[in-house]
């Protein structure tokens, strides 16, 4: 069980991917990323160098918790411009 969360948002995601966070911690849970009902484009979650083709995709107002140790190797990217998560690491 987590014994402590961090909350967060990554904002203005385009057709770069965006490195999620660069916070580290060693004994993560996971972490759970919920892209923003506000968003008008799909967003895509991966590793280092995901695409919208590659890519776990969530769209507007949806999320999902990915099981992880290190936060940090998490990248997000979008199929347009200006489109932002939030989430919560587990740990």
């Amino acid at each position: 069980m987590a014994t402590n969360i961090e909350f967060g948002q990554l904002r203005s995601i385009g057709a770069t991917a965006l490195q999620l966070t660069t916070l580290e911690y060693g004994a993560t849970t996971g972490v759970t990323i919920k892209a923003l009902s506000t968003n008008t484009n799909n967003v895509y979650v991966g590793k280092l160098g995901v695409t919208t083709t590659t890519g776990f995709e969530l769209s507007e107002g949806n999320g999902k918790f990915f099981e992880c140790t290190d936060p940090s190797t998490i990248y997000v990217i979008s199929a347009g411009t200006g489109d932002n998560v939030c989430y919560d690491l587990n740990y």
